[in-house]
């Protein structure tokens, strides 16, 4: 019995949300997961999960930002959510969320989000910064 409640609470969550993972910076991978579908009327999640290579940390200030596209049927609502560690840096243990709706007007239907996904990363060791614009991308299904 308990592994048949297992399978369905697995399936319902995991059809419930998209994976991607974006490798295109070579100091540090992130791992996105959005809503695969989303009311019309209510906010969705969109994570972030930053996993940096050793030597490198996130920073929180400047703080994150995503930008969608202009063209976009969703819009930010809110400002991201995260921790911080000891140092003040991103708490790589946690995601960072950002919190995502459909525009007023949007219909429902099959769209496309796309945005840049902005963090300034650094090394611990030669004491350098960088901005990174991370692409992201992911199908999004609007309901009534």
């Amino acid at each position: 019995m308990k592994t048949i409640v297992l399978l369905i609470y697995v399936s319902i969550f995991t059809t419930a949300a998209e994976k991607n993972t974006f490798t295109t910076n070579d100091h540090v991978t992130v791992e996105m997961r959005s809503p695969s579908k989303l009311a019309l009327a209510k906010p969705g999640a969109i994570t972030f999960h930053f996993i940096p290579i050793d030597g490198i940390h996130i920073n929180t200030e400047p703080m994150f930002e995503l930008k969608l596209d202009k063209e976009s049927q969703f819009e930010i609502s809110g400002e991201p959510r995260y921790a911080k560690n000891e140092k003040a840096y991103l708490d790589i243990t946690k995601p960072i969320e950002f919190s995502v709706k459909a525009k007023s007007g949007t219909k429902p239907g099959t769209y496309q989000l796309k945005a840049k996904l902005y963090y300034f990363y650094c090394s611990d060791k030669e004491g350098w910064c960088n901005r990174f614009s991370q692409p992201v991308e992911c199908t999004v299904t609007v309901t009534r």
